[in-house]
C-alpha cells in the first residue's frame, strides 16, 4: 500500500513538472509578486519610486483590492497634507491615477471626497479626471486579463500585447507599441498581429482622430523594431495609399530602419 502511494505521488509530481514546462502561462500567470512589489514601491521614502509605481499601476491592468486599498489609504492620509509642497501634490494627483486603474467605482468616493475637499486645485483637478476614467478602466483591465484567446506558447505579456493591438481602443494599441518597441521583444506572432492590425487600421484611419493617427505611428515604430525584413512590404504598402502625412512620414522612417 506504502510502495502504491510513492509511485502515485511521484506520479503527480512528474505531471506538474510536465505542464509547467509545456504551458509556461500557467506557471507564470500569478502576479503576486509584481503586486508585492508595487506595494514596497508605494512604501519607498524615495518620493521618485512611489510616483514610478503609481505610473506602472496604472498601465498594469492589475484589479488586485489589496493594492487598491493600500493606495485608497495613502491617498485619504495625505491629500490635504503639506498642500504647499509641489512635489507631494504630484505624487498625490498620481495616487488618483493609479486609484482610477482599479476600474472599481467602490473607490469613487474617495476622489469625490477630494474633488470637494481639497485645497489644492491642482490635485482636485486630478481627482476630476481621474473619477471619470474610472468606467474606462473597468473595460481596459477586462481586456487586459481576457485569456479566452491567449496562445499558451507565448508568455502573459506577449498575449497581453496581443489583446491591446487587437482591441478598438486606440489607447491601448499605442501603449502595446510603446511597450513592443522599447522591450526588444522577438516573437514572431506578436508581429503578425501587430503588421495585421496596422494594415486593417490605417485604411479606415480619420485624418481629424489624432489619436488613431498618434497609435498606428507608433505600430509602425514598433514593427520596425522587429528588425525582420519581411514587414518591409506592410510599411511600404502604408507609405504607397495613405493620406495622412504624420503616419507616412512614421511609416517612411520606419521602414528606413529595415533596409
Amino acid at each position: 500500500m506504502e510502495k502504491t502511494i510513492r509511485i502515485i505521488l511521484l506520479l503527480a509530481f512528474c505531471l506538474m513538472i510536465i505542464l509547467s514546462n509545456s504551458f509556461p502561462t500557467l506557471a507564470s500567470s500569478d502576479r503576486t509578486a509584481e503586486i508585492d512589489n508595487y506595494i514596497e514601491m508605494l512604501g519607498s521614502a524615495s518620493l521618485k519610486t512611489r510616483i514610478n509605481a503609481a505610473k506602472l499601476i496604472t498601465k498594469s491592468g492589475i484589479t488586485d483590492p489589496g493594492l487598491y486599498d493600500i493606495i485608497n489609504e495613502k491617498l485619504l492620509a495625505g491629500y490635504n497634507t503639506n498642500t504647499l509642497n509641489i512635489d507631494h501634490i504630484d505624487e498625490m494627483s498620481w495616487l488618483c491615477k493609479a486609484l482610477a486603474a482599479s476600474g472599481s467605482q467602490y473607490y469613487a468616493p474617495t476622489l469625490e471626497k477630494i474633488i470637494q475637499t481639497a485645497t489644492s486645485t491642482k490635485l482636485k483637478k486630478y481627482a476630476r479626471q481621474s473619477l471619470s476614467l474610472i468606467s474606462e478602466y473597468a473595460e481596459k483591465n477586462r481586456l487586459l486579463n481576457d485569456t479566452t484567446n491567449n496562445d499558451p506558447g507565448l508568455s502573459p505579456e506577449v498575449n497581453k500585447y496581443i489583446n491591446m493591438l487587437r482591441s478598438d481602443n486606440f489607447a491601448l494599441k499605442r501603449d502595446a507599441a510603446k511597450s513592443i518597441y522599447r522591450g526588444h521583444l522577438s516573437e514572431k506572432a506578436l508581429f503578425n498581429v501587430l503588421s495585421d492590425e496596422l494594415l486593417k487600421g490605417y485604411e479606415t484611419a480619420s485624418q481629424n482622430n489624432r489619436n488613431h493617427i498618434d497609435a498606428l505611428a507608433w505600430m509602425c515604430k514598433a514593427l520596425a523594431s522587429s528588425g525582420m525584413v519581411e514587414y518591409r512590404q506592410t510599411l511600404t504598402q502604408i507609405i504607397e495609399n495613405t493620406s495622412n502625412l504624420k503616419l507616412q512620414n512614421y511609416a517612411k522612417k520606419s521602414l528606413r530602419k529595415l533596409q
